[in-house]
């Protein structure tokens, strides 16, 4: 392939690590559309795709070829064919490289975009003419973003963080790690933080020596200092939640200081001296699981407290009927769980499809067409709330339910 061919084709894969937007995703330009699912394996993950998610793929790839064929002539998925096989022939795509647990591909014979995942999803393909993209709204479910503040008196840090790790954040240069750089007659002697993420790393305060013997007057100072930082430059366009990281004694003081509002109430109560990438992370999701726990469980009364009233479903056919009237505030579905049929979001009409056929008993088939998809499609176009949740915490026995807006 030429070069300026093989330029074009690339500049056609989109690598999105952001939000997912499934706006975007619900009513796809052209059709035959493919979605692929693959785990990301850890164990040669270097600078390159790992032996095991090549062989993944490339079997996920041929599962969708085979299916299309079944359909289309080859020439009618042929940019879908070209995009896949560019993106298996080459392991050191930065999709690959900067992975965390999975990948999802949306690809059609346009343009092929992949979504990084937090979770290690089931390898599956879906091949019709809407996108697969019940992964991907659980995936930005659970997704968590959040800062941690590692305060000590006389030094701090901010930190970027998810499921996978945790990342220090440049400070820009008018802002001071150190207590003592805040002085005009400071030396310049002080190193700036390096750089550290979640693997192996010491503590971001490894070596780190008080240069000043910090009074209960200085250490106020300098808490002020970092809380007008924060304000001011560091979370004041950012949304995610802040987790202060500081020795139990520091921890009144700072909160009766701080005047942002991001930063949480439940904070990690221990010297951030002592911890490592890994112990910041883990007690961080801690924290961020309890906040999403305690949501869940308010929505899981909400919808007892309806469904006696009338007000919320746990029946596929009325669900279907109040999707089709926009009037779903909330829409449970059941993680994994394919029902076969089709839907009409026009009419709210549920058809059933008893005849499935998996094609194999060694990887995930969605039903295709599926039903939940479908419900979860029309809720994205009326800006319902969607949860895609194990069965131990559905509301209910069966695998959907709805809380009606009024």
């Amino acid at each position: 392939m030429r070069k300026e061919a093989i330029r074009e084709l690339a500049e056609d894969i989109h690598v999105l690590f952001g939000p997912f937007d499934p706006k975007s995703f619900i009513s796809p330009a052209s059709t035959p559309v493919v979605s692929i699912y693959v785990p990301v394996h850890r164990t040669e993950r270097e600078d390159r795709r790992d032996e095991w998610d090549k062989i993944e793929f490339k079997d996920l790839c041929n599962e969708a070829y085979r299916t299309l064929s079944e359909s289309f002539d080859e020439q009618q998925y042929a940019g879908i064919k070209e995009k896949l096989e560019f993106i298996l022939s080459h392991e050191d795509l930065p999709l690959w490289i900067d992975a965390s647990a999975g990948l999802a591909f949306l690809v059609n014979n346009q343009e092929a975009s992949v979504f990084n995942l937090s979770f290690a999803p089931e390898p599956c393909v879906v091949v019709g003419d809407k996108y697969y993209i019940k992964p991907l709204i659980r995936n930005a479910q659970y997704a968590l973003d959040y800062k941690l503040l590692l305060l000590n008196t006389d030094f701090f840090a901010l930190l970027d963080g998810d499921y996978n790790g945790v990342h220090y954040v440049a400070l820009p240069d008018d802002v001071k790690n150190y207590f003592a750089e805040t002085f005009p007659e400071f030396d310049g002697e002080t190193t700036a933080l390096d750089y550290y993420s979640l693997e192996d790393h010491e503590s971001p305060y490894h070596d780190h020596k008080s240069r000043h013997e910090v009074t209960a007057e200085e250490a106020e100072k300098f808490f002020r200092y970092v809380n007008k930082a924060m304000n001011d430059t560091l979370v004041r366009d950012d949304k995610a939640p802040v987790i202060l990281v500081t020795a139990p004694e520091h921890e009144h003081l700072f909160r009766q200081i701080c005047t942002f509002d991001s930063l949480l109430p439940e904070g990690i109560a221990k010297d951030p001296r002592t911890l490592s990438g890994t112990q910041l992370r883990d007690d961080a999701v801690a924290i961020m699981q309890k906040i999403q726990d305690a949501k869940l469980g308010e929505l899981k009364e909400k919808y007892g407290y309806h469904a006696s009233k009338g007000n919320a479903t746990d029946e596929i056919t009325a669900i279907g009927m109040a999707l089709a009237e926009r009037k779903v505030g909330v829409l449970f579905i059941e993680a994994g769980k394919g029902i076969p049929g089709t839907f009409d979001a026009t009419t709210g009409e549920v058809f059933f499809d008893g005849a499935t056929d998996p094609v194999d008993d060694k990887q995930l088939d969605p039903a295709s067409p599926d039903i939940a998809n479908a419900f979860i499609e029309a809720a994205v176009a009326q800006d319902a709330q969607i949860l895609i949740l194990d069965h131990e915490k559905m509301p209910v026995a069966g695998s959907m339910a709805a809380i009606y807006r009024y």
